[in-house]
């Protein structure tokens, strides 16, 4: 395996605050960016047997490919990407950044989600991982949340290659039918969801906006046990996500 060079390293660290470039947060990021069709830069890798088993494992599709473009990276020169850069897979990556586009994401068929002004990265990445898993249309966020930043990719596992993501800039002209998950609503279990919907999921500690509520055509809830105020941000996505699919 060909070792890191010095260009290479500014690269990994330029991918952190660089517009154009994604930093791959571990294997799975490097992985799925893989997959999908991501154009890579760089793969860096820290233990050269650990991914290997982990390419043999887990993208037995892709393994060959992983290791033929992965360069070695010594453990001292990981700390110089940035502080809590180590990954436990000893896997990291540079991707140049796709371009998604919010009326791109509203032209699709498939639901879409709509997260409202997130604040915590790892749910971010979370909720676009499992919205990839249900094959979503695309997440739309609306306020100042990044999500290419290293903690939302971590989250997602890098699955931002596989399900478009975009900023929305105004609530405003949505043609689709917006649904508010709202602890008021109707049971989801016995609610109608029109096709094509938006899903609108608040933040993490205030809910929707009055807003967003008064935009929506129909508010559903999930069904919870007395006492239980609330899911995860992410878990909430999935239950909806896969209650429209089963359902």
């Amino acid at each position: 395996m060909q070792p890191i060079s010095p260009a290479d390293l500014d690269l990994l660290r330029s991918s952190l605050t660089n517009n154009e470039l994604v930093f791959l947060d571990g294997f799975h990021a490097v992985k799925h960016a893989a997959r999908f069709g991501a154009d890579i830069g760089l793969v860096a890798c820290a233990n050269e047997a650990k991914l290997q088993e982990l390419s043999g494992a887990l993208a037995p599709d892709i393994a060959g490919e992983l290791t033929a473009m992965a360069k070695s990276i010594d453990k001292k020169d990981v700390r110089k990407i940035g502080e809590m850069r180590s990954h436990w897979t000893g896997v990291w990556g540079v991707a140049r950044r796709p371009e998604y586009t919010a009326d791109e994401i509203l032209k699709t068929s498939s639901p879409i989600i709509l997260l409202e002004n997130p604040q915590n990265g790892g749910n971010i990445g979370a909720c676009i991982r499992v919205a990839a898993a249900a094959n979503a249309g695309g997440v739309l966020l609306t306020g100042n949340a990044n999500p290419w930043e290293p903690a939302v990719i971590r989250g997602a596992a890098g699955l931002q290659f596989a399900i478009p993501v975009a900023t929305l800039e105004s609530l405003t002209n949505l043609s689709r039918p917006i649904i508010a998950i709202d602890p008021e609503g109707d049971d989801i279990a016995t609610a109608t969801i029109p096709a094509q919907p938006i899903l609108a999921f608040g933040t993490e500690r205030e809910g929707l906006s009055d807003q967003l509520k008064r935009m929506a055509s129909t508010h559903v809830k999930l069904p919870m046990r007395e006492g239980v105020s609330s899911v995860n941000l992410s878990v909430a996505v999935g239950i909806v996500l896969y209650s429209q699919a089963l359902g």
